[in-house]
């Protein structure tokens, strides 16, 4: 069933003999068009609905709710105290049902009762083909009169038969059913539509107003939404990270609409507040730096027991590996970070240049030539609690691994790693040789893969990043080159939008960071060039905005999307920040 905005154009008439605002009235067959019996008086009631199709368009629609999946309406009269003879009655609402008209878009409907003048009171269901009511107008007062014409506007209210709730903003993300992670210390929004009996959105006049309350949860609040957004609802977080709250969001109509058989005006969401701390490793300085929201004050914890730190990883538990390529050594730290190095590894680690870590905890480390060492020209899988040797050693050559920079895992558990002029795969169990990704490779310094699985690859040596589609053998899908900024690539970002960022280390000043849209094909979105300096490393938190590790300027500075502004946060007196890491 199509979910979109939907609508009606519903009118009530009364005249003698005279159709809907006095002109003249429509012939319509009394077996279907004309219902209700014939009574002493010669006074009408005329209804006209507009039923949208399937497809109809935002620019078709009337601002008026009507389910598309309507076929019938049941109408139901009161005088006085006592039901009219005769009804309820139930007509069909169809193309080809009498009375109606149809264009590609709507389906017009009219409807003529003969009543005897007086005062009415009208309850209007429109129903789908089961008889399951969608929308409903009840209590309608009318008066039916031989002298004039009585026009009576109606709005059905669609009943909802589910509330949905949804992300209305990047830093509010969904981990679940009607459970969100807010980012950041800043309020979100949350969108809510209610749906009807057959998934068709209750949208315009004839849907609820909502609001959130909230249940459990210290700090947290809603801000009712405005007129101008009546289905956004922003929530306020404590700023805290971890802190979590339950809300309740009610539909609120002015009818009895939330009391009738299988209505549902309520439902509960979950949200939980994350600020992401940012690792900042100093190869030059021999320190691993912490820093928390909105990362202008001093480091929070700082680790001194490294040696040329080039790449870091965080388990599940949050403990923190750093790879030393001053030390040969690849060294775990547990939250806080404040203490000596829980596990120091040694075996299996030989001029380490690449770190990464699988579901399971296994760290892979890729290791570039050493002649001294066995280790060396290897990629090497070391198991918790990482002080064992390793349990695969994959083989490459020296000419191969000489310019190892990089090593990534995919979903499935494929290792890939950068060589010298190509991008090694090994599949698991790793014992096998590698397949080599190598059209247009040169120089590949960085390495990320998208939730597709395509693989990019940023080519220091010619000045391009590639994408390569599965099984990654063939040509690349796209080529980023020089014409279109690339100059020395060095680190690759995804946003969730699909997003690419490029940190080029040469090109103006100090450098660029260049994004691109997908398909990757035009020329860049965005080039950011404030504050940027020797940009080595790149990375993105939940609420979109862009981290930069300057090696040249010896800064990290962040950036807000559309990333046109100066940085809104400049870490200084960093090291040749050349990995960064944020927290999940």
């Amino acid at each position: 069933m199509s979910r979109r905005a939907l609508s009606i154009t519903l009118a009530l008439c009364a005249a003698l003999l005279a159709g809907c605002g006095g002109g003249a009235r429509s012939s319509l067959p009394a077996a279907a068009g004309s219902v209700g019996p014939m009574q002493s008086a010669k006074g009408q009631a005329t209804f006209r609905i507009a039923v949208p199709r399937q497809a109809t368009t935002g620019k078709t629609r009337a601002p008026r709710y009507v389910s598309p999946a309507t076929t019938q309406l049941l109408v139901s009269l009161e005088q006085g105290d006592a039901e009219v003879p005769g009804y309820p009655v139930t007509v069909a609402l169809s193309p080809t049902a009498a009375g109606c008209t149809s264009t590609l878009a709507t389906t017009y409907c009219q409807l003529t009762l003969a009543l005897t003048p007086g005062d009415y009171t009208a309850l209007l269901t429109a129903e789908d083909v089961s008889g399951t009511p969608l929308s409903s107008a009840q209590g309608i007062p009318f008066t039916v009169t031989a002298e004039t014409n009585n026009v009576i506007a109606i709005v059905l209210s669609g009943i909802p038969h589910a509330l949905q709730i949804a992300a209305g903003a990047r830093a509010m993300h969904e981990s679940g059913a009607f459970a969100f992670t807010l980012y950041g210390p800043a309020a979100q929004p949350v969108i809510v539509t209610a749906l009807d009996a057959d998934g068709n959105t209750i949208v315009g006049p004839g849907s609820p107003t909502y609001s959130a309350s909230l249940v459990t949860g210290s700090g947290w609040s809603a801000t009712a939404p405005a007129s101008t957004s009546p289905n956004t609802i922003a929530i306020n977080p404590p700023g805290t990270n971890g802190s979590s709250a339950t809300f309740s969001i009610t539909a609120t109509y002015s009818d009895t609409t939330c009391s009738q058989t299988g209505a549902v005006c309520t439902a509960e969401f979950t949200v939980k507040n994350d600020l992401q701390s940012l690792f900042v490793a100093n190869q030059t300085g021999n320190a691993v730096a912490e820093y928390a929201p909105p990362y202008t004050g001093a480091a929070t914890a700082t680790i001194t027991s490294v040696s040329a730190p080039y790449g870091m990883v965080l388990d599940k538990l949050g403990n923190l590996f750093v790879l030393n390529a001053g030390s040969n050594t690849v060294t775990e730290y547990a939250p806080p970070y404040t203490g000596a190095a829980a596990t120091t590894i040694t075996i299996g680690v030989a001029a380490p240049r690449g770190l990464t870590l699988d579901g399971y905890g296994d760290l892979f480390v890729a290791n570039a030539y050493d002649g001294e060492d066995i280790y060396g020209n290897t990629v090497t899988e070391i198991v918790p609690p990482y002080t064992s040797v390793p349990t695969v050693t994959m083989s490459v050559s020296q000419l191969e691994n000489q310019a190892l920079q990089t090593v990534v895992l995919d979903a499935s558990g494929d290792l890939f790693v950068t060589s010298q002029s190509s991008v090694m795969e090994f599949a698991p169990p790793y014992t096998g040789g590698p397949t080599l990704i190598s059209n247009g490779v040169n120089g590949p310094v960085a390495l990320l893969l998208d939730g597709a699985g395509d693989l990019f690859v940023a080519n220091y040596g010619n000045n391009t990043t590639e994408e390569f589609a599965p099984p990654y053998t063939g040509a690349p899908t796209t080529t980023i080159t020089s014409a279109r900024g690339m100059n020395n690539p060095y680190a690759l970002a995804l946003d969730g939008a699909g997003n690419l960022f490029v940190a080029n280390v040469s090109g103006g000043t100090g450098g660029t960071v260049t994004e691109y849209a997908a398909p990757y094909t035009g020329t860049p979105m965005t080039t950011i060039s404030s504050g940027v300096n020797g940009p080595y490393a790149l990375t993105l938190d939940g609420a979109g905005n862009l981290f930069v590790g300057n090696a040249s300027g010896h800064t990290v500075t962040e950036y807000a999307p559309p990333y046109t502004a100066a940085p809104t946060a400049t870490i200084t007196g960093v090291g040749d920040p050349t990995a960064l890491l944020l927290t999940p």
